[in-house]
């Protein structure tokens, strides 16, 4: 959502992300349809965890960088332009209301029948499509590297997920 003020949200950045791309199954209609996730690769920067406690608005953010490769979920707020970017890889990556999640974030939805697919689901399960637990499964994630910088608020943070340290070897 352009309206989105990222900057006073964000939690993450980096000067560049991947777009991952592959294919899961609808829990609504179960036909297939494409999907997309946003990872950092190591060095990108998080809010320091003692920046989110309530403090004067003089004191600035303290950013860390990150050793870590990382896969972002239940992201709230993006920049335009990587909005736009995502725009390009999937018309079904929008910003929606999740009951389930009792709140609104970007999130994928069925190509055929328009369900929002939860990202708990994507996720945090195993073998859920971006946590594979086999070589098999890993096999079918693209990632496409973006040299654009993001910034984004995101409620959830996995680090080193394995397909991406499998991506970096290759």
């Amino acid at each position: 959502m352009s309206d989105l003020n990222v900057g006073s949200s964000s939690n993450v950045r980096s000067g560049g992300y991947f777009i991952v791309r592959s294919i899961g199954e609808c829990r609504r209609c179960q036909a297939s349809t494409p999907l997309i996730a946003l990872a950092l690769a190591p060095e990108h920067e998080t809010l320091s965890m003692d920046a989110d406690d309530e403090r004067e608005e003089s004191i600035p953010d303290i950013w860390e960088s990150a050793a870590c490769s990382a896969l972002l979920f239940y992201v709230e707020a993006l920049p335009d332009s990587v909005q736009r970017r995502l725009a390009e890889f999937s018309q079904a990556y929008r910003y929606a209301y999740s009951a389930e999640a009792q709140g609104s974030y970007w999130a994928n939805h069925c190509m055929s029948c328009g369900a929002l697919l939860e990202d708990h689901d994507l996720f945090c399960e195993p073998d859920g499509t971006f946590l594979p637990m086999s070589g098999e499964i890993t096999a079918d994630l693209e990632l496409t590297w973006i040299e654009e910088p993001i910034e984004a608020a995101a409620g959830g943070y996995s680090c080193d997920p394995a397909f991406l340290a499998a991506s970096a070897e290759t």
